[in-house]
């Protein structure tokens, strides 16, 4: 019940969707009870859509979480036990596993939060199926690690190498931390790389970033409320 809830609260609490809905009632109020307030509060929300739009707060709220773990790859001396590849990936961590399951032919390897087409994907690519879990129950970050854990059971000491995209990478470590996992991040997807990427942050683009951004900071600050996460903004 708590996914869905979620899924319908997001409809209004995404910053731009939000913002929107503030600057519409607001002057709605104001047109039909000519009320100050209301024309300042129209205003107000008329004024965050202009700096959300021409303005980087998006890109840098965006770029806090994708920079949060520096990228290194994992130590050929100490391997993974297991690679854990989440739904939040997309097809970005499909196409980077088979590669490390060359790397490393004894990690156990789990598509967390993926249907069973995942494993063509895979095969296509030239991984090995065989040594591949699939859980598909995993809607939501927390039922990855809730899943995850059951399905591993993970011991101290074992190592995981978790991929998901840069930006989920925060709340995905947290809530992995929680359920008893050593986790080695490995970002995928990036979106705040490359020399030309900033010139394209503007209007419609710019509130995309804004929304995926929102999203996982209100993320964050609900799963450490709820005690899901080991901490509000898990780093390093």
């Amino acid at each position: 019940m708590t996914y869905y809830v979620s899924k319908v609260l997001w409809l209004m609490a995404a910053p731009t969707s939000a913002l929107v809905l503030i600057s519409a009632s607001a002057a709605l109020w104001a047109a039909l009870g000519r009320s100050k307030w209301a024309v300042w509060l129209a205003a107000a929300a008329a004024c965050g859509l202009v700096i959300a739009a021409f303005t980087p707060i998006g890109l840098v709220l965006t770029m806090l979480l994708e920079h949060r773990f520096d990228f290194s790859p994992p130590n050929s001396q100490a391997p993974p036990d297991g690679i854990i590849v989440l739904a939040g990936s997309g097809y970005y961590g499909i196409d980077a596993v088979p590669a490390l399951s060359r790397d490393y032919p004894e990690a156990r390897i789990v598509f967390s939060g993926f249907s069973a087409t995942a494993l063509n994907k895979f095969a296509r690519l030239g991984g090995d199926p065989a040594r591949v879990y699939v859980e598909s129950r995993s809607r939501t970050t927390f039922e990855d690690a809730l899943y995850s854990a059951a399905l591993l059971k993970p011991k101290p000491g074992e190592k995981w190498l978790l991929v998901t995209s840069a930006l989920h990478m925060p709340r995905a470590v947290g809530c992995f931390r929680a359920a008893g996992f050593q986790v080695q991040p490995y970002p995928v997807g990036m979106k705040t790389e490359g020399p030309l990427f900033a010139l394209d942050v503007t209007g419609s683009v710019a509130f995309l970033y804004l929304d995926f951004a929102g999203k996982e900071w209100i993320g964050l600050t609900a799963y450490r409320l709820m005690g899901r996460t080991d901490a509000l903004f898990p780093g390093p």
